[in-house]
């Protein structure tokens, strides 16, 4: 076997964004300098990808002007309202203050750029549509054809997206006061209104521009006050206060947030909802799915802001995902991007059966279940009990196949099956499941555990032939154990483990460094944020953790899958919806369901 690892390429100044959308829509990249709306998305079930919007340099631009001269933007400051909804106060020459607020109706396709100022002044929206672009790792543009002309309710300006693969319109208005520049002939939009106190601009968008001129009537007939309100009241109900830590609860939140809106989307085509790694094009691998991210990172946070959400999510994904199970990455409709076996993501199909409902189990779920199942007996080592795996948590290659935490993660999820076969009356299924289950603990403590000067420590991997790594990769991080119940924390073997990776006998453990997190293989200059996570739920580690996480801003709040080990500031992975999901989780757990800090 090659081992050959992919690495991200580190970041050499990450700029801050701001971002906002709901599941139809995305706005994932905001320029805190000048208010513009680099792009936007919605997910096509059909191209197995995101279909993105762009511009030359953006997609929508901001100007202000006053009698017919335009006002220079001395500086703009930028917030988050209710750690989600994108505030930008601009500080125009003159004196002039003018707050810009960017957000989506919370469940219909549109999107609004609401203004307040502090005089009357002209705001002019300049929209330059470029490229369209099939986005999934990198953006793929298409040929599609462009018409921009009047719908027949409003007069207002369409846009009308076409090609044989993509069908998309968008409509635009404002609340009053709303024109346009002359357009004919023209692929750019110059959209105005004046601005007296309050005004905004609406851009509706749909499958086609009747959809899409629909949508802007419903739009403007709830107003653009209300539908802010709505998403604001509800993100208010949804917040998990923590007030103990304010800095805490605002990364937990704004992470719970980030991961909801960016990790899940609802198909245009189909109103189907769909998971993903991310949104953001900012994330290297956006608009594709990988099972661990998603069951066993986005979920449980998806199921603290919407457990209904969640449950219905759970059952989708296992249907659409389970016929390639443990395939490193898959399309959105399932099907296998990125070949390679990775068992944690097998196993991670048995994780999301906790505390489920009974009637959840049809027959069609639990054939998925088994149909995973027989998956995962293939790559049984019957001499030693364990189960190999091709590919780390990581993604890269495994060295030695029989790898410690994947074993615990099924060991872990078969207890689950184990309950449902029972309560199913497939007894001779259930007792096969708990043979398996003794098997992998006997078979992890016999050939994942080995002295290391003197103390016995579980091992990163083993070929089950004397043969062994001392590793801890941080997205399986060896600290979760505690978590997965293996072992409690006053486990000897476990305490000893910890000590050991913790140290300076470890390769990756920086013992000067500012944030004493690991790194791994896959980044090896900059400790891990997803193993910060596991620090987190590790409870010899969580309270230095959090310590760990207050120096860590990384995305500026937002988690990054890997961090400058002084500064705390990203190096790799930004953009990372599935990933902010695992840090509000771990949060979670530990602040308020074990009640920390």
């Amino acid at each position: 076997m090659n081992r050959i690892i992919t690495r991200p390429e580190e970041i050499v100044k990450n700029e801050q964004v701001l971002y906002s959308g709901n599941h139809y829509l995305s706005v994932p990249i905001i320029d805190c300098q000048n208010g513009a709306i680099k792009n936007i998305n919605v997910v096509s079930l059909s191209n197995k990808a995101l279909v993105e919007l762009k511009g030359e340099a953006n997609l929508f631009t901001p100007h202000f002007y006053q009698e017919g001269n335009e006002i220079e933007i001395e500086k703009i400051d930028v917030s988050k309202e209710q750690y989600y909804l994108p505030r930008l106060d601009f500080f125009l020459k003159g004196g002039i203050r003018v707050t810009g607020r960017i957000f989506a109706d919370l469940k219909e396709k549109g999107l609004i750029y609401s203004f307040e100022s502090s005089e009357k002044i002209e705001i002019s929206l300049f929209f330059d549509l470029k490229d369209v672009c099939l986005l999934r790792f990198d953006s793929h543009k298409i040929d599609t054809k462009k018409i921009i002309k009047r719908d027949k309710w409003l007069g207002n300006p369409i846009a009308n997206i076409f090609s044989l693969k993509v069908s998309l319109a968008l409509a635009f208005g404002g609340d009053k006061d709303f024109e346009v520049d002359d357009f004919k002939g023209k692929e750019t939009l110059n959209l105005k209104i004046s601005c007296q106190n309050k005004n905004c601009f609406y851009i509706a968008v749909n499958y086609d521009p009747d959809g899409a001129s629909a949508t802007l009537i419903h739009l403007r007939r709830k107003g653009y006050s209300g539908i802010y309100n709505e998403f604001l009241d509800w993100l208010k109900k949804k917040t998990i206060p923590y007030p103990k830590v304010p800095a805490l609860e605002t990364k937990l939140n704004e992470n719970l947030f980030f991961n909801y809106f960016f990790s899940i989307a609802k198909d245009m085509e189909s109103d189907k909802y769909l998971a993903l790694t991310s949104r953001s094009p900012r994330y290297y691998v956006s608009g594709a799915f990988w099972e661990r991210d998603c069951f066993l990172w986005s979920l449980p946070a998806v199921k603290l802001v919407c457990p209904q959400l969640y449950q219905h999510l759970v059952r989708e994904m296992i249907l659409i995902h389970s016929k390639s199970p443990g395939d490193h990455a898959h399309y959105i409709d399932g099907t296998v991007l990125y070949p390679g076996f990775e068992l944690d993501e097998a196993a991670s199909y048995f994780i999301l059966l906790d505390n489920l409902k009974d009637h959840f189990f049809d027959e069609a779920l639990i054939r998925a279940l088994e149909e995973v199942f027989e998956r995962i007996e293939r790559e049984y080592d019957p001499r030693t009990g364990l189960y190999k795996t091709f590919l780390l948590p990581s993604d890269d290659p495994a060295e030695y196949p029989l790898v410690t935490i994947d074993n615990v993660i099924l060991w872990r999820g078969l207890q689950n099956l184990r309950k449902i076969l029972f309560k199913k009356g497939k007894i001779k299924k259930a007792q096969l499941i708990n043979q398996k289950i003794e098997n992998i603990h006997k078979g992890i403590h016999k050939y994942l555990v080995k002295e290391i000067k003197g103390k016995k420590i579980f091992l990163w991997s083993t070929n089950g032939k004397g043969n062994f790594r001392l590793y801890n990769d941080p997205p399986g991080s060896l600290g979760t154990l505690c978590f997965y119940r293996f072992v409690d924390k006053d486990d000897p073997i476990f305490k000893n483990t910890i000590d050991y990776y913790y140290s300076s006998q470890y390769p990756y453990y920086f013992e000067n460094a500012r944030i004493n997190e690991l790194a791994c293989d896959h980044h090896p200059h900059t400790p891990s944020g997803l193993g910060l996570c596991g620090s987190i739920l590790n409870p010899l580690l969580s309270n230095v953790a959090l310590k760990w996480l207050k120096n860590a801003n990384m995305d500026y709040g937002l988690l990054a899958e890997s961090f400058d080990k002084d500064s705390g500031e990203a190096k790799t992975g930004i953009g990372f919806a599935s990933g902010c999901g695992y840090l509000a989780y771990s949060l979670y757990h530990i602040l308020i369901k074990e009640g920390k800090e």
